[in-house]
């Protein structure tokens, strides 16, 4: 029985050791009342670690039975085996064997020291309060808090493999919820919630993003399960915890395989009054577990996998505008709030008025570039708008993969779908999922054994600029060289219009000059610009120009052989324009220049494609305007050709100088065609 008696003094009253005795102990049984309403167990520290035959308890904090505080102070060491097990505790069981470390308070009290004055009836004795460390054969049992115990925690969660196939067996994790769920005769939800559970499952025909959906509903159906138990374990924790002899059992240490271990699991884990639980776990008074139970039944009830994969015709996507996701073909704009708090966030609350806003804070245009939010490769780089693609999920690769090439490709863009097993795809660099893209992203389809989409992701535009340049290393070596040679060609040149007779007596040799080149052109593709090969043919060309007293011609490199064509094309000029077969040969050069071009890989223009295919019609026309032997219409055409070619290859990543170079040459061919 708890002592509820204090001793009331008054002024002239004589006090006696009893009445001081009974005043301190109605305080101590009060500090241990309040001790047993804040809890049971060890609140913190109190841990221990094995080191070859040593056991070593750390300090902590621990509240037993009765209320009463044990503060182990200094980091205690316990030989092993430990030595003679004492005392018995009614909840410690000695059939497992093994020992059990206990912490008990104790209590000690200091000889009582002489008087030593005069008249001296002597002093009070003193008593120090601490702790004992015991070591007791056995294992604790009883009534306590062991979630640890659950059979449910057994049940392991649903997994998915690289190709989205469940790793575990779907109807044995869901029979194990269910019976658990249904609790014998006292279901823990709905009962009708139990038999919608039970009646789900995985079907063959079911697609890779189906059975995604549902393994992960499942999984969140086995944690809200076990969360709602351990609620209720919590809750079933009673105020009594009346023993015979108090104390705290710290873990069990037993051998396994000849080496001694301490295992903190069969411990008085600690135990928070069902009161707390009630508050801050809990719902109403009749049923404190109230929001764990609601929240699983919500779970329950809003089971909805994926509607089938659609069949027949894949539409095109849909373009969202920047801040907005598809779903569903339909775009809906995405609210992010912003990265930091202000710093002042309380003041409006300070104002208390129904006319003022509780908090308005100025517009915030973050949400608009949701990558700054998570701190990743944003899309629309290049301000080509977004498109979704998580419609196509199941559908088959190749028809996606045709659809996406024609819609960005009717844009003006150049597709990069790449289509991929799972593997690869997380192997990719920059790779990441995502059911959004920008038409100048790298879109990458993972697809399964049967070729049917299981996956999205991207690889962002933004990184493949970061990436541009490490594919022409060496023609841009050979461009340096190659200006170089170009600028002490361009010093010989005296006159172009004196000498245009003696050129075009010469169109056919440099007609077989331009196949030539055409040829080491395609060794471009595969092993770029060789410093010598391209040398020779400068050579090459500069000897024919000087036997003919032409040198205005300047070679430049891969970015810059638009110029090749100008200052090769304008001493043709003649009065009735551009001689058709000169014409001939500029056609197969831009041919080549063109093909060249079509290799490159990574240009971080979005609009290169777009460049590439005007260039490759305008060559097309030129062709067909050489051939009708108009020497007007083909200057003309030949303009339009060159001003084509020239975008494309600025488009391709040529210096802004080379650029300008370009712009200035194709003025001045203009200027002697016209």
């Amino acid at each position: 029985m708890p002592n509820n008696q204090y001793p009331f003094f008054e002024t002239g009253e004589t006090l006696t050791a009893a009445d001081l005795n009974m005043l301190q102990e109605f305080l101590h049984d009060r500090d241990r009342l309040v001790g047993r309403m804040i809890g049971f167990g060890v609140n913190c520290g109190l841990g221990g670690v094995v080191t070859g035959s040593t056991l070593t308890i750390q300090p902590g904090l621990a509240l037993d039975q009765s209320g009463e505080p044990l503060i182990l102070a200094d980091v205690t060491t316990i030989p092993l085996p430990p030595p003679t097990m004492t005392p018995s505790y009614d909840f410690i069981d000695t059939a497992p064997g093994g020992f059990s470390v206990v912490v008990e308070s104790s209590e000690t009290a200091e000889p009582v020291p002489d008087c030593g004055e005069a008249d001296c009836a002597g002093h009070a004795e003193l008593h120090t309060v601490g702790v004992t460390v015991r070591t007791v054969a056995g294992r604790v049992t009883g009534t306590r808090m062991d979630f640890a115990g659950e059979k449910l925690l057994t049940a392991a969660p649903m997994g998915l493999s690289a190709g989205s196939t469940p790793t575990a067996s779907y109807n044995s994790l869901r029979d194990a919820i269910a019976t658990r769920l249904t609790n014998g005769t006292h279901p823990e939800v709905t009962p009708g919630l139990i038999a919608d559970l039970q009646a789900t499952s995985i079907a063959a025909g079911d697609s890779p993003g189906t059975q995604g959906y549902k393994c992960g509903w499942l999984n969140l159906v086995l944690f809200a399960t076990l969360d709602l138990l351990r609620v209720e374990a919590l809750l079933t924790v009673g105020c009594d915890r009346g023993t015979t002899r108090t104390g705290v059992v710290l873990g069990w240490v037993n051998q396994i395989g000849g080496s001694w271990v301490f295992d903190c699991s069969y411990r008085h884990a600690w135990e928070p009054p069902p009161g707390f639980t009630e508050a801050f776990l809990g719902g109403t008074c009749t049923d404190p577990a109230a929001l764990a139970r609601e929240a699983l039944e919500a779970l329950l009830a809003g089971y909805a996998p994926p509607d089938p994969v659609p069949t027949g015709t894949v539409d095109p996507p849909v373009s969202c505008p920047k801040g907005s996701i598809l779903h569903r073909g339909k775009c809906y704009p995405v609210y992010y709030p912003p990265p930091k708090i202000p710093d002042h966030w309380y003041v409006p609350w300070q104002v208390l008025s129904p006319e003022v806003p509780v908090w308005n804070p100025p517009p915030d245009e973050t949400w608009k570039q949701p990558w700054k939010v998570y701190r990743t490769d944003g899309w629309d780089f290049f301000g080509d708008g977004v498109i979704g693609v998580s419609d196509y999920v199941g559908r088959n690769a190749a028809d996606v993969k045709n659809v996406l090439e024609t819609y960005i490709g009717n844009a003006g863009g150049v597709a990069d779908v790449k289509v991929v097993d799972a593997a690869t795809a997380q192997a990719t660099p920059g790779y990441m999922p995502s059911g959004g893209f920008s038409p100048s992203d790298s879109i990458v389809l993972s697809v399964d054994g049967s070729g049917a989409v299981i996956a999205t992701g991207r690889v962002p535009a933004a990184r493949n600029t970061r990436s541009v340049g490490v594919a022409l290393p060496a023609a841009l070596d050979a461009a340096a060289g190659a200006q170089k040679a170009a600028g002490e060609v361009r010093d010989l040149s005296t006159s172009l219009q004196s000498q245009f007779q003696a050129l075009s007596v010469s169109v056919g040799t440099l007609n077989t000059d331009f196949n030539g080149l055409q040829s080491q052109f395609d060794d471009f593709k595969t092993t770029g610009f060789q410093n010598t090969t391209f040398g020779q043919r400068l050579g090459a060309v500069e000897q024919k120009l000087d036997a003919l007293s032409v040198t205005q011609a300047q070679i430049a490199e891969v970015a810059g052989k638009v110029d090749v064509l100008t200052r090769i094309a304008t001493p043709a000029r003649t009065v009735a324009g551009l001689q058709p077969e000169l014409g001939r040969g500029i056609a197969d050069f831009a041919g080549t220049t063109i093909e060249a071009m079509r290799s490159l890989t990574g240009v971080q223009n979005p609009n290169f494609g777009r460049y590439t295919a005007a260039a490759e019609r305008a060559h097309a026309q030129f062709q067909a305007d050489v051939a009708s032997g108009d020497p007007d219409v083909v200057s003309r055409s030949a303009l339009n050709l060159l001003s084509s070619v020239r975008t494309m290859v600025k488009a391709s990543g040529a210096s802004p100088e080379t650029g300008r170079q370009l712009d200035a040459q194709l003025r001045e061919l203009g200027g002697l065609m016209r």
